[in-house]
């Protein structure tokens, strides 16, 4: 689709309640761009051992989404194709590094040393191309940022719960304060294990939404 289509196909920004919290609930949710759609994964198998580090990534990929999406949303439609994921994954690069300076110095050194090589790949999250990209550049910045909100949501709801139940699991702790866990499974912090809980996760979604609408 050209850039002039784009733009005049673009849906109009809805200032009606039911209209974006509908938007919101499909990225939140009903169409979690995790569990559903299987992007951004990478991170979740990957870093998702501990709260602490699940938390860290979602305020990350929020702080790149966001504004990605306005940016995007504004004047994504005026743009060739070609430039828009190289002009997305500078700014990207600058945010992350200024969110690396930020953990390193004022927050936590050994935070910085668990997700130092992933923060860099937040910046190449297929997750914030895929949405951002997609979309924003069709969509007002009303929605536009509803839906990077929820997304944003959707995939730390995945990544918290999964890094949550691996952390307990493996280290006894949560948010690094120990509790009272009789059983403590090392393997927990291994990759199969978060495609384990992510499989459980996914499914559960789908029951849900089965269920949900055989109600209405």
């Amino acid at each position: 689709m050209s850039n002039m289509e784009i733009r005049k196909n673009k849906r109009p920004s809805s200032r009606k309640p039911a209209e974006l919290r509908n938007v919101f609930f499909d990225a939140f949710l009903a169409n979690n761009i995790v569990l559903i759609q299987a992007i951004g994964i990478t991170p979740i198998v990957a870093a998702g051992v501990t709260l602490q580090n699940g938390v860290a990534l979602t305020l990350c990929t929020a702080a790149v989404l966001l504004p990605a999406s306005l940016f995007l949303s504004y004047i994504g439609d005026r743009l060739p194709s070609w430039i828009r994921a190289p002009l997305y994954m500078l700014g990207a690069i600058i945010i992350l590094l200024g969110a690396s300076i930020l953990i390193d110095r004022l927050i936590s050194q050994q935070l910085y040393a668990n997700l130092y090589i992933f923060l860099p790949l937040t910046a190449v999250n297929s997750l914030v191309l895929y949405r951002a990209g997609g979309f924003s550049v069709s969509h007002e910045p009303v929605a536009a940022l509803t839906e990077a909100i929820a997304s944003s949501l959707g995939f730390g709801l995945v990544i918290c719960v999964v890094s949550a139940l691996r952390e307990i699991a493996s280290y006894g702790t949560l948010w690094s304060v120990p509790i009272n866990s009789a059983v403590k499974l090392s393997e927990a912090a291994l990759p199969y294990a978060a495609f384990l809980l992510l499989g459980f996760m996914a499914a559960f979604l789908q029951w849900l939404k089965t269920v949900l609408e055989r109600r209405t």
